[in-house]
């Protein structure tokens, strides 16, 4: 009778299993479990709830550090472009001000020697304006003279006959 007894437990238990889809039952699986071996395979076995949910916790926690590390990767190189850039710009600033201060050296020095060298050159280029302008002075005036009094003649011969002459372009149109 006892050996009916377990068979038909055996069967009944194997029937629900099949029914549910589960292949041992709670107990069976913490016995198993618990043992040396069940340690190996109790990744096979289903787990509780509470353990589902720390794990997709642990795996939305993991997806989010991938994205922050992502995103501090990429400020960094950013920030490492701009400190570069800015590190070429300070380099050039640098080199513009020792420039600038070594024209302004320059300036100081030879203000003295630049001003008579001016005040000089101004003197020789006004005199040779002056000598230039005497030079074809005569010649500029007899032209002058010979252009006012052909524009005088043009001027009068035009006055004089100016119906004449538009009467003339009017017939030619």
């Amino acid at each position: 009778m006892r050996l009916m007894t377990q068979v038909s437990t055996e069967f009944l238990s194997a029937i629900a299993r099949a029914i549910t889809g589960k292949l041992y039952t709670d107990e069976q699986i913490k016995t198993i479990t618990a043992g040396a071996i069940g340690k190996y395979f109790s990744e096979f076995f289903p787990t509780p709830k509470d353990e589902l949910a720390a794990q997709e916790r642990v795996e939305s926690a993991r997806n989010h550090i991938s994205a922050a590390s992502s995103i501090i990767r990429d400020m960094q190189g950013d920030l490492e472009t701009q400190d570069r850039t800015l590190g070429k710009l300070l380099k050039e600033v640098e080199h513009k001000k020792q420039l600038a201060d070594r024209y302004q050296a320059l300036a100081n020095t030879n203000r003295e020697a630049f001003d008579a060298f001016r005040a000089e050159m101004k003197d020789a280029l006004r005199q040779e304006l002056q000598e230039q302008a005497e030079k074809g002075k005569r010649i500029r005036q007899a032209v002058s003279a010979i252009l006012w009094v052909v524009t005088l003649v043009a001027g009068a011969t035009l006055g004089a006959y100016f119906n004449d002459i538009v009467t003339l372009i009017r017939g030619a149109f």
